[in-house]
């Protein structure tokens, strides 16, 4: 998850920089602009912000659940080991109690 929100963030960054880039024709009675070559209008530059800020929050959900995630599966796993050791440790003893 923590990829998939790093990649999100990054698709949201480029159509950020896509509709900065804009360019328009400075004409006031016909307010299209060129987005790579295509005449786009302002209702599909505001699209294209709505959806890169859509993109972007999700991006840092998925990005802070999949810290979070990952946090707590190393949190578990450092406890398991600690419990494996100590019961290592443990079984040695018992074994020679039982052999005595």
């Amino acid at each position: 998850m923590l990829i998939l929100g790093l990649v999100l963030i990054v698709v949201a960054a480029a159509l950020v920089v896509l509709g900065l880039f804009t360019t328009g024709n400075g004409d006031l009675d016909d307010p299209t602009a060129t987005l790579l070559g295509l005449p786009v209008g302002a209702t599909t530059i505001f699209v294209i912000g709505l959806v890169a800020g859509v993109l972007l929050l999700l991006g840092l959900w998925l990005t802070k659940w999949g810290g979070k995630l990952q946090a707590k599966n190393m949190k578990e796993k450092r406890h398991l080991r600690k419990l494996a050791q100590s019961l290592q440790d443990a079984a040695p003893e018992s074994k020679d109690d039982a052999t005595n």
